[in-house]
Formats: structure tokens, sequence, C-alpha cells
């Protein structure tokens, strides 16, 4: 009689974290398993972890005005995007 080979240990799965902003997402997009414990409980938590921009100092210098362009390349601006900006 023949045993079978021992299989591996399965480890258990991680589950992702659901964070405030999929509370909020779910909510909007009519999910109704959300309780009003988790929404609240969202609410709070909600400026720990998603931080508003306004908040975060920016350091950007601007390099040229839209008058100071060109038409072509302004309009690669408009094709391109920002990536295609000439330093």
């Amino acid at each position: 009689m023949s045993e079978k080979p021992a299989s591996p240990k399965r480890r258990p799965r991680k589950s992702k974290p659901i964070t405030p902003l999929d509370i909020f997402t779910r909510v909007m997009q009519g999910d109704e398993t959300i309780t009003d414990r988790q929404f609240d409980a969202a609410k709070v938590a909600a400026p720990y972890l998603h931080p508003k921009l306004a908040g975060l100092s920016m350091n950007a210098v601007v390099r040229r005005g839209v008058e100071e362009f060109s038409d072509d390349e302004l309009s690669t601006l408009a094709q391109t995007g920002a990536a295609g900006c000439p330093d």
C-alpha cells in the first residue's frame, strides 16, 4: 500500500485591508452591504490614511508662461500632454 505524498502546507491568504477610500467608493457605487458603523469608522480614519493634497507642500517652478510658447510647441503639448514639454 503506497502512501500519498505529503501536500505542502498552505499559507493562509492575507487579505488586502479595506481602506476608507474603498468604503466610500463602494457606497457611491450603491453597495448596501456597508453598515453605518463601517461608514462612520471610514470617515474618522480617512484623514489619517488619505491626507488632503492641499495639505502637502509643492515646490514647483514655472519655467515659461503660456505666451512664451510657439504655436508648434502648443500644438505638441495639446497632443502629447506635459510629457512632451521641451526643457
